[in-house]
């Protein structure tokens, strides 16, 4: 495949795909169109048209990026079909298709779009709402010679990538425990959290279980424990405890009745301790105790070479990827649609551990 630009399709305009990058605080780029429009975007990517079901959300991208009245912008897929075949069917692999709306639709439009022809597929986590979905759409891509990435974005963030290589290589110790929280303050969380799209578990604890997977393997479920504020509703709280084959113990504690937002992963290794957070990492090292004579205890430590956080972005890390792979350039895809029917599956194991007892 030549180097030329690779044509979009984007498939839905709300928070990820675009309004996000409106966040002053944000490093950018941190939305799909942010990557677009980007310097890498505009010399990798052309956007050929876009899918929105809100009048307002499609008038107000065409503001936000500066686009003509006249760019193509349809209220559903059915309606942009002639266009996105003519695009399939004139340039072979060297097109992609994003999905951005919410999880309960992923199935769905992956499903249509995967039927029109698209043979790269971005699509936002969670895949889908459940692991049979997840199976059925991975069997759809392999039928059709397509190719699906998941949009867990740390698996490309310099930081974390710097830190599994020196885990795996054994540099901080043997990994004895981890404590992973997701804590979130979606009170009202709009369509995000729904009966039909899953809660705070399924949608921002697919964050930590990726990391945990991706990081140590997949674990276990020793127990867990769903709260729900009342009956028939979303949880409000998952808890639970994993286990891996190598003896790491695993504690997930995921809610979204917080006043604020938290992602944080603590990992306890033979020697180390490390924090994985959205507010920064931080690393220790057992040394000669300055407390208590005969003993070790930790001291904060230096990583050397450890990546600068101002240059670190991973969504640039997930596209550029989909570039090498839609060029020939490399094989491998970091986050595909089989890691993530397993992270479906031991979230599922959360949701349904209560019917198994």
């Amino acid at each position: 495949m030549s180097d030329r630009k690779i044509k979009v399709i984007l498939v839905g305009l709300g928070r990820i795909a675009s309004k996000l990058e409106l966040d002053p605080f944000r490093k950018k780029p941190c939305t799909h169109a942010g990557v677009l429009f980007s310097g890498f975007g505009k010399k990798n990517f052309e956007l050929e048209l876009a899918v929105e079901t809100k009048e307002e959300r499609r008038n107000d991208f065409k503001d936000q990026w500066g686009l003509s009245s006249g760019f193509p912008i349809f209220e559903n897929l059915n309606q942009s079909r002639m266009q996105i075949e003519e695009l399939t069917g004139s340039q072979s692999f060297s097109h992609l298709a994003i999905i951005a709306t919410p999880s309960s639709s992923h199935f769905h439009t992956a499903k249509q779009l995967l039927n029109f022809g698209i043979k790269n597929l971005l699509i936002e986590k969670p895949v889908a709402v459940s692991k049979k979905e997840g199976v059925l759409l991975r069997n759809l891509m392999k039928k059709k010679g397509a190719r699906i990435w998941i949009n867990h974005e740390r698996r490309y963030h310099p930081q974390y990538r710097f830190v599994r290589d020196l885990i795996e290589k054994g540099k901080f110790g043997k990994v004895q425990s981890v404590r992973a929280n997701v804590f979130t303050s979606a009170k009202n969380p709009g369509s995000a959290f729904s009966k039909s799209g899953g809660g705070p578990l399924l949608h921002d604890g697919t964050h930590a279980m990726d990391l945990i997977h991706w990081l140590f393997g997949k674990p276990n479920l020793n127990y867990a424990k769903l709260v729900f504020p009342k009956l028939g509703t979303i949880e409000d709280r998952a808890t639970a405890w994993f286990s891996t084959k190598t003896g790491i113990e695993i504690l997930l504690d995921v809610s979204g009745g917080r006043d604020y937002f938290q992602f944080e992963m603590d990992i306890l290794t033979s020697s180390h301790r490390l924090i994985l957070s959205n507010d920064g990492f931080q690393f220790w090292e057992g040394k000669t105790s300055r407390l208590y004579k005969g003993f070790q205890s930790l001291s904060p430590v230096q990583i050397p070479k450890f990546p600068d956080s101002e240059k670190s972005n991973a969504f640039l890390g997930i596209y550029q990827e989909i570039v090498e792979v839609i060029q020939g350039k490399k094989n491998r895809q970091e986050g595909n649609i089989e890691d993530n029917i397993h992270i479906l599956d031991s979230l599922e194991s959360i949701y349904n551990f209560r019917k198994s007892e």
